[in-house]
């Protein structure tokens, strides 16, 4: 029997479907947050005199780490779960031993979306469901 047949009689991997799902949410996050980050111009054109400029750049640049932090970091939340994951019923755990997901493995995982992207969710179609950050981070996601 081979690696991959073994693994997913083990684990209850999560469906692409599921995992779509999850990135959905979780981008939605991250848009969100830059949303406001564009709706501080606004803001700030009602409110210059009363607040200065470095209060609100000082938002800019907060709301900027949070949405980049988010994006990079979001897998090492408490059971390896994001908000996308968590109402999806999924999260990200070690492979091939079921470990929480740490911060550098949510980094290892997330940072290869930033380049390839497409290319990287085609690799969800296959095999053990893992994409190349998954593979990197040696992670895998499972229902839970």
């Amino acid at each position: 029997m081979n690696d991959s047949a073994s693994a997913a009689e083990t684990w209850n991997l999560a469906s692409p479907f599921r995992r779509l799902l999850g990135y959905v949410i979780d981008m939605a996050v991250v848009f969100f947050l830059l949303f406001l980050i564009r709706n501080l111009d606004y803001a700030y054109l009602s409110l210059h005199s009363v607040v200065g400029p470095l209060f609100f750049d000082g938002i800019r640049y907060v709301l900027m780490l949070l949405a980049f932090g988010y994006f990079l970091f979001c897998d090492a939340l408490p059971k390896g779960q994001s908000l996308g994951k968590r109402v999806c019923r999924t999260a990200v755990v070690g492979y091939p031993y079921p470990t929480n997901c740490t911060l550098f493995q949510s980094f290892l995982r997330n940072f290869p979306k930033l380049l390839f992207s497409m290319l990287d969710g085609l690799f969800v179609l296959f095999g053990l469901r893992r994409r190349l950050g998954d593979m990197l981070a040696k992670t895998i996601v499972i229902n839970t």
